[in-house]
């Protein structure tokens, strides 16, 4: 296929990352001279500047891909494809929680040999949480809202946008689809840390996205999981939360992410291995050609 017909031939992994860090530097810089001017109504340190700065760079990084690929345009709706007229939602959902449970006991066991070898960074992280009480910030009301859109609604459109819409196309074009699913979920658990349960977290949304060939049904899976993980933690973080905030509790409750692997990684794995793409699979950009929206 020619590259006026395929924009996936010029456009390169390289770019994409080099744009991401011309629009983070430029944000940053341009919050840095906002907040010298004393035009921002946040303090540079404000929590509340972390979703927003998320979700400009993130949606600016899509909008500028797009812009990007002048020579041979990316048709977005060939790239996103019809929403399927038959979807299993029961499926759907039972895979997201079962995908959600094997992410939560990865994170468990993983970070259990990590506790062993880097123990503060490990608690500082069982401290983290994505929702912030009126002590943590000074508007929690905006800034729990801001992150939940960011999670719930940006967070699923941009990343799987990028990651199975974009890189997917580009390293499967370049490589063949099946060292593409590895290699973007990789990237993406990398980047999530939490790389063997984000690894498979990405597997699946590429096989979501190869099976019904609609970019639209990975991202709502995406959000289902986000709302998951954003309802347990709204919940852990009440005051009469049994959370696991030490080392130690933690330690000793690695049966727990032991317990989710055993029970969730069969299905998972079965949904894997049912669809799992033979070599000449087409991908969806190329199979959705004849989608008219």
């Amino acid at each position: 296929m020619a590259t006026s017909e395929n924009p996936f031939l010029a456009l390169k992994a390289r770019l994409v990352l080099l744009i991401f860090l011309a629009i983070s530097l430029t944000m940053a810089l341009v919050f840095s001279i906002l907040g010298a001017l004393e035009l921002m109504p946040f303090q540079g340190g404000d929590p509340i500047l972390a979703p927003i700065l998320y979700s400009l760079v993130f949606s600016g990084l899509c909008l500028s891909i797009v812009a990007a690929a002048r020579r041979s345009p990316i048709r977005l709706a060939a790239l996103f494809g019809p929403w399927p007229r038959q979807l299993a939602w029961v499926q759907l959902l039972w895979l997201v929680v079962g995908v959600f449970l094997f992410s939560q006991g990865a994170f468990q066991v993983s970070y259990l040999g990590l506790s062993l070898v880097a123990p503060g960074w490990v608690e500082a992280t069982l401290h983290q949480s994505l929702l912030l009480s009126p002590d943590q910030v000074a508007t929690p009301g905006l800034y729990n809202g801001l992150v939940l859109f960011s999670v719930v609604v940006v967070a699923p459109i941009t990343e799987e946008f990028i990651f199975r819409g974009v890189l997917l196309h580009r390293w499967g074009v370049k490589w063949g689809i099946r060292p593409a699913i590895v290699m973007t979920s990789i990237l993406f658990g990398m980047l999530h840390s939490n790389l063997i349960g984000l690894f498979v977290f990405g597997v699946v949304m590429a096989l979501l996205y190869l099976s019904t060939r609609s970019l639209l049904v990975p991202m709502v899976a995406h959000a289902l999981n986000n709302a998951i993980a954003s309802g347990i933690d709204f919940l852990t973080a009440q005051p009469t939360a049994n959370t696991l905030t030490t080392l130690a509790e933690f330690r000793a409750n690695w049966w727990l992410g032991l317990v989710c692997l055993l029970v969730s990684a069969p299905w998972v794995l079965r949904y894997v291995a049912y669809h799992w793409p033979d070599a000449q699979t087409p991908l969806p950009y190329f199979a959705n050609q004849g989608y008219r929206s």
